[in-house]
Formats: structure tokens, sequence, C-alpha cells
């Protein structure tokens, strides 16, 4: 076999096709790196919001994440929401795992909270000091991690073998089982005070056989207020908390509009039981709805995620002609990847 040479060494012409491979790899996984340190380096002062996934529902598709979003206030990020494929796009909008140290549940339907297991388990894997990370949500929060470590147990018992690791994510992984009946501060760090308060997503004749709960968050920071509706009906104790926001990201169900729609609240008949239907006229808001509570709150910017039904992206969009009619604010179009 034909051999180069190159200063003291030989290397023959398969060590060159290995070494023009490895260049092909390296250098656009380089040049990504590089993208994402500088888009984080754009982001240390101030404060941003990036829609990680703006998908309404618990289907998955192929282009879109489910519910997950973060703010990022001089460098730092905090999530909300982490429905499946939260995770990979955190990492595609530039944020590395050891970073994130604080996730905000709005309630535990599975697309929000999907990628948990996710989330803990590579972060563990990720380094040998991790960093530490507290799940913040309403009951059942400590209940969910806990399991999440359970499912990362025999992971985390072969790489202590064969990797030598010593830290245990029972000690750096941490859970909050919040209540908020009323708007309570939940959260404060040197960068950020967060805000909660029960929303409508739970109807009180469920609410009244279980102890689960979902959340509206607010986010105040030096510079901005943004907060999340989480899934939710009209909800008075979301216009008191996102009153003044400078953004208001809420949630829409623009698939609910017609006779169905005004059935909402509607005594239950032997036609009209407990349903997956009945749930999702009930418990989301309609563009109506979300115009309504806009206004009433007077932000100044609403957002629109968890879009179910309707166009996505944009400002001009159908979805937004009904909201238009109650709020004369600036209206988006949420899409994945936004970043705002």
């Amino acid at each position: 076999m034909k051999r180069t040479e190159f200063g003291v060494g030989f290397w023959t012409r398969r060590d060159l096709l290995k070494f023009a491979a490895a260049a092909a790899w390296v250098t656009p996984a380089y040049a990504q790196a590089r993208a994402a340190q500088r888009g984080q380096a754009a982001a240390q002062t101030g404060t941003q919001l990036v829609l990680l996934g703006t998908q309404g529902g618990p289907g998955v598709t192929a282009n879109r994440t489910q519910s997950s979003n973060a703010v990022i206030v001089d460098g730092r990020p905090y999530l909300v929401d982490c429905g499946y494929g939260a995770v990979k796009a955190a990492v595609q909008a530039g944020l590395t795992l050891g970073t994130i140290s604080n996730v905000f549940i709005t309630h535990l339907h599975d697309d929000h909270t999907a990628d948990i297991a996710a989330l803990l388990a590579l972060k563990w894997t990720a380094s040998q000091n991790p960093g530490e990370a507290t799940i913040h949500g309403p009951y059942g929060t400590v209940a969910m991690v806990n399991a999440a470590i359970s499912f990362s147990r025999a992971n985390v018992e072969i790489r202590k073998v064969d990797e030598g690791r010593t830290v245990d994510p029972k000690t750096i992984f941490h859970a909050r089982d919040l209540t908020a009946p009323k708007i309570t501060e939940v959260f404060k760090d040197d960068r950020v005070t967060v805000l909660a308060v029960e929303n409508t997503h739970f109807p009180e004749r469920a609410k009244a056989k279980m102890d689960y709960r979902s959340f509206a968050y607010r986010f105040n920071t030096a510079t901005r207020s943004i907060v999340f509706s989480g899934d939710t009906a009209y909800s008075e104790n979301l216009i008191e908390l996102a009153r003044g926001a400078d953004v208001f990201v809420c949630e829409v169900l623009a698939t609910a509009t017609g006779p169905a729609a005004n059935t909402r609240g509607a005594a239950p008949n032997n036609n009209d039981t407990e349903s997956i239907a009945r749930h999702v006229r009930e418990t989301h808001s309609t563009p109506e709805d979300v115009g309504k509570m806009a206004a009433a709150a007077k932000v100044k910017t609403l957002v629109l995620s968890h879009q179910v039904g309707g166009g996505r992206g944009g400002t001009n969009a159908p979805l937004t002609a009904e909201i238009k009619k109650f709020f004369s604010g600036e209206v988006i179009v949420g899409a994945d990847q936004m970043r705002l």
C-alpha cells in the first residue's frame, strides 16, 4: 500500500482517508459549536424569550416540538414546560444542558413533561459535574422527578462502574410541589422573580376528584415581564397575573369555533359525558377568549403558542383575525425556535 510522508512519520492512503473523513465531520461540528457560542454571547445581557416548542396537544409530529419555552436572563436559561422534543430544541437554540438549573412545569399532561426524564438523564450523562437542577410544578411534580430518576437507575449504575462516575442523581436533582390558588411568589434569585397562580385548565368538578392543578407563570426581570398562560380556558386569575405584562404567551384553540365552542360549561347529559372532545372544548382558550384576556390585562405583546389548529408563524395569519376584534396590541403567531 502506498504511503505518503508527512514530517517525521508516514501516512498510508487509508490514514489520509480517515483524516479527511474526520476533518469533514469536525469542521461543520466546530462551526455549529461556534455559532451556538455566538448566539449565547449575543444573549448575555437582557431578557430573551425563545419558543422551543409551540405545538398544542400530545400528538407527535415530524417537524414541531411540544410545549416548551426558555426565558434567558443575562445568559442564564429558565425553562417553562418540557414536552417531547424540548431537549433537542434547547440545544438547537444554543443552550447547553449544564446551564439549565430551573424548570417550571405548568401542569402534568405529557405534552408538557415528556422530556423531563430525558433532560435529567442527559444532563447527568453530559458531565462528571453536571450541576444541580430543580423542577418546579404543581402537585405530582416531586413524584414525577423521583420516577424520572428511577427510570435512569440502570444507566447510572452502569456508568458508575464503567466510567467511574461518583455523582448520585438523587443528590443534585430536586423537585418542588407548589401551591398557588392565588398569585404567589414561587421562586426568586438574583435575576428573576417568578409568580404563579392556578388557571382554569381543570374544571371544578375535576379538581374535586384530584389534587392535581394547572398553573400560569409570570417572570419578572430587570428589563421585561413575561407571562405564560399554560393550558387554560378563560381565566380571571390569569388576567390578574398578566396585568401590564410586556409579553403574554398564551395558548390558543383555533378549532374551537362555531356551535361546539358555545357549549362550554354546559351541564353533562346522557350523550355528553367526560371525554377527550369535551376536555378540549371546555378547557382551552378560543381566539375570542385570548383576545379578551389580553385586552383585559392590557398586555403589550401577545404571542400565540400551544396552537391547536390554525396557521403558525408570522404576524398576519388568519388565526389573529378574531383576536384583533378584542385586542388592539401586537399579536405574534409563535413558531418553534422563534426568539423574542
